[in-house]
């Protein structure tokens, strides 16, 4: 199973080529995110500023339907506290969670266009992508 960061369910949500070329080369893995991830695009596509929200709360619900969504759950929420207390993590603790998620469900690749280095050791690789 393949993941998908926020930052690149964004690009996806804003036509970017790359993005879209990227998912063409996912085409036979699962494709995930987790809730917390929708969440912070929900959160987005929201914001009081936006005049198309409606629109792009109806764009997200479509690519919700295209996606493995993951919920954060008992499991998820366990690794990500296990991660939080020995790892010493200053993680917010909802990336952490969606971390935990992902890790949960024995994600093997989160792919991301964050830049910033992934705090914790986290059994999934993680791969940087330009978007």
């Amino acid at each position: 199973m393949k993941a998908l960061d926020t930052g690149v369910l964004l690009a996806l949500l804003e036509g970017s080529p790359r993005a879209r070329e990227l998912t063409r080369k996912l085409r036979g893995a699962e494709i995930a995110t987790t809730e917390a991830n929708l969440l912070e695009l929900g959160y987005l596509a929201g914001r009081p500023a936006r005049r198309d929200t409606a629109s792009r709360l109806a764009a997200l619900e479509r690519l919700r339907q295209r996606l493995t969504v993951l919920p954060l759950e008992e499991h998820a929420v366990h690794e990500a506290t296990l991660r939080l207390v020995r790892d010493g993590s200053r993680l917010a603790p909802t990336v952490a969670a969606m971390l935990g998620t992902l890790e949960a469900a024995g994600c093997e690749e989160l792919l991301t266009d964050d830049p910033r280095p992934l705090a914790g050791d986290w059994r999934f690789k993680v791969r940087r992508v330009n978007l």
